[in-house]
């Protein structure tokens, strides 16, 4: 079974646990400021929006090459900028993807909900965009925005936001399908894309952790399965229980998760007087090595219909959990083409991460290179690596070897 990356949990949560106490007393400075009503300064107190850089060049780059941040390097105030912008220029880095946290753990105060606020009255979106929106030599970067689907926080708050897997057993991060499709959970993602959107004018917003492998079966999801299927029963095996492998029910998680990026668009387009139309929207998505071109439908990741939605599919190139060489990712991106996927619309996102979910390590420099070098194949011109935070400089080095070997700028 795939690993998932983790990250995306634990950085998130050990960041909330280091700001806890700091949390504490700037609450309370903000619950004092908003008694005397001053909420322009609420809002936006920490920055000027006209030193704001611009996160999506006039002219696009032929060549995607991206870095995605992890969350607690974008929060953290001991993060040396200058030195990421400098890994970034060795590279030759045409893109970064920013992680902008959770609904409910915020990278900037939303003043739709500013007790989430990583760290409050600090904007670090804004802090990291202005170090790292265009290389030394003046060369505009694009900036992508990550929203974290997961919502442990909320699920602790009210346990009904949950998802329900087969046997009854309720997750811990992953609201319920009715949730992201219909109720408070999608609606406030939707409404974080909007902020973000409105905010600071993404290049793009991409969609991450949309996972729906297992918990999809509470009485509120069956209701909207059978709704949305005109099915009067789950699947059956012939024991009588839930054939939770079934293509049908593949099928339609990948419309609930079509359903959620729809609502994300349709608040995108409103942003900045209809501009919000020019923000991208992205799709992070699993794959299925022995059959690439099918997607994952049993984790909602049906490639056809998500691309009905969103504009680009980031597609999780992660060798070392599955154990695929470099050659393999070059299978992969032959298969896509082959199955007359528009490449363009596809980005390859190489994972460092190796070994347990519990205590990772990564995949070896070599082993890196390799897997960037062939990730560029069959028409595939955007290729992104991930997460910065597991980078050594023996990584930084092999990952130079092909994106900026000597003699090239």
């Amino acid at each position: 079974m795939e690993q998932a990356r983790p990250e995306r949990d634990g950085v998130r949560e050990g960041a909330r646990g280091r700001r806890r106490r700091r949390l504490t007393a700037v609450v309370v400075l903000t619950a004092v400021v908003a008694l005397v009503g001053v909420g322009v300064v609420l809002a936006r107190p920490w920055v000027d929006e006209d030193a704001l850089p611009s996160f999506r060049p006039a002219a696009p780059p032929e060549e995607v090459r991206s870095i995605s941040l992890d969350f607690d390097v974008v929060v953290d105030d001991e993060t040396d900028w200058d030195a990421v912008a400098a890994r970034l220029d060795e590279v030759d880095a045409t893109t970064v993807h920013l992680n902008a946290g959770r609904i409910e753990f915020t990278a900037f105060d939303w003043p739709a909900y500013p007790q989430y606020a990583a760290e409050p009255g600090t904007d670090h979106l804004a802090v990291a965009a202005r170090a790292l929106h265009e290389s030394q030599d003046g060369v505009a970067r694009q900036i992508n925005l990550i929203i974290d689907a997961y919502t442990p926080e909320l699920i602790k708050e009210d346990p009904s936001l949950a998802g329900i897997d087969a046997n009854g057993v309720r997750s811990t991060h992953v609201a319920s399908a009715t949730q992201l499709m219909r109720g408070e959970v999608g609606e406030r993602i939707a409404d974080y894309a909007a902020a973000l959107g409105e905010r600071y004018d993404p290049n793009a917003i991409e969609l991450t952790e949309l996972n729906l492998d297992r918990f999809t079966f509470g009485e509120e999801d069956f209701d909207l399965f059978r709704e949305m299927t005109q099915e009067a029963d789950w699947p059956r095996n012939e024991d009588g229980t839930i054939d939770t492998g079934s293509p049908l029910i593949g099928t339609w998680r990948s419309d609930v998760v079509a359903g959620l990026l729809s609502r994300v668009r349709a608040a995108l387009d409103e942003v900045r007087e209809g501009r919000g139309e020019q923000i991208e929207l992205s799709a992070d998505v699993r794959v299925d090595w022995t059959d690439p071109a099918a997607g994952r439908p049993d984790s909602g990741h049906d490639y056809s219909t998500l691309l009905e939605v969103a504009d680009r599919l980031v597609v999780w190139v992660y060798i070392g959990p599955v154990q695929r060489s470099p050659d393999d990712v070059e299978s992969l991106t032959a298969a896509l083409a082959e199955a007359g996927y528009d490449m363009s619309r596809l980005t390859m996102s190489v994972g460092l991460w190796k070994g347990r979910a519990d205590d990772p390590t990564s995949i070896e420099p070599g082993e890196l290179a390799g897997a960037v070098r062939r990730a560029a194949t069959n028409g595939i011109t955007s290729v992104n690596v991930t997460p910065y935070s597991m980078m050594s400089a023996e990584h930084w080095a092999a990952l130079a070897a092909v994106w900026n070997p000597p003699g090239t700028s």
